[in-house]
């Protein structure tokens, strides 16, 4: 499931916190990683190379173009699973926070896609530079970039997910044009992009400026209507070939959208045109 980057931006905005270490790590091919257990969150972000990352039993790929977010207590497990170097970046942190909450994003574990961004590496290198100077200068310094860094990941993450969406909006409206006669629930739909109903109903709403399930009875009513004035199927017939079973189900949702009912909207075409 994909993390909001709204809440995300502004829980950032009001979490304290203060960084730990940054290091920079590269491990040969196949190379295994120290297992142990996190006591801090980080972000880990991959420069070049491919491995994986376990946090307890939820395994990520860690690829170029991904950040990925491990909270305290768990069990991390690391390593190079392809047949070259790989590196990356470890931002470790301390909330300042004296107790958890389920919902900040401090104590969860995500991944974000930023694609490749040389301006975050280069951030990332300045900041693992000056964080081994050790002095009180340095550590005011380090924290500056991480909220540079911050800002530079959440606009890449935003900007790849615009277009990204924009791509899974085409994608659902296609579908539900080929797809209009068969049942439908914003949970199965939001499903087929791996999203959560919520975030799915969303990203349509913004760029479609309709919700998923009234878009697809929008589009079920105005076929329905080409088929009152173009044919002498009956109103059931008619109600089947739109996804509706039940005549009744299919006449009131036709009147609440349509403003009259079926047999109603019929007889005037036909008056009209006589």
């Amino acid at each position: 499931m994909e993390v909001d980057l709204n809440v995300l931006t502004e829980q950032w905005m009001g979490n304290s916190f203060s960084v730990k270490s940054v290091v920079r790590i590269i491990k040969g091919p196949r190379e295994l990683s120290t297992s142990y257990e996190t006591t801090c969150p980080s972000f880990t972000f991959t420069v070049r190379g491919s491995g994986e990352l376990r946090l307890n039993q939820h395994a990520y790929e860690l690829l170029p173009g991904k950040v990925i977010h491990s909270n305290a207590g768990m069990r991390l497990k690391a390593w190079n699973t392809g047949d070259e170097e790989f590196e990356c970046y470890r931002v470790l942190y301390l909330p300042e926070a004296r107790e958890s909450h389920k919902d900040n994003c401090m104590y969860k574990h995500y991944e974000l896609e930023i694609g490749f961004n040389p301006q975050i590496f280069s951030t990332l290198d300045k900041m693992n530079n000056i964080s081994h100077r050790g002095d009180i200068p340095s550590g005011f310094q380090v924290k500056v970039l991480v909220y540079d860094l911050l800002g530079k990941m959440f606009a890449a993450a935003r900007s790849l997910r615009t277009s990204e969406h924009r791509t899974i909006v085409e994608d659902s409206v296609a579908y539900l044009h080929l797809h209009f006669q068969e049942p439908h629930s914003l949970f199965s739909l939001a499903s087929r992009y791996q999203l959560s109903p919520k975030y799915f109903a969303e990203i349509f709403y913004k760029d479609m400026g309709i919700s998923p399930i009234n878009y697809l009875i929008n589009y079920r009513m105005k076929f329905a209507e080409k088929l009152l004035l173009t044919t002498n199927a009956s109103i059931r017939e008619i109600g089947r070939s739109v996804g509706y079973a039940d005549p009744y189900q299919f006449s009131k949702m036709f009147k609440k959208h349509m403003g009259v009912a079926p047999s109603e909207f019929k007889s005037s075409a036909l008056s009209s045109s006589g």
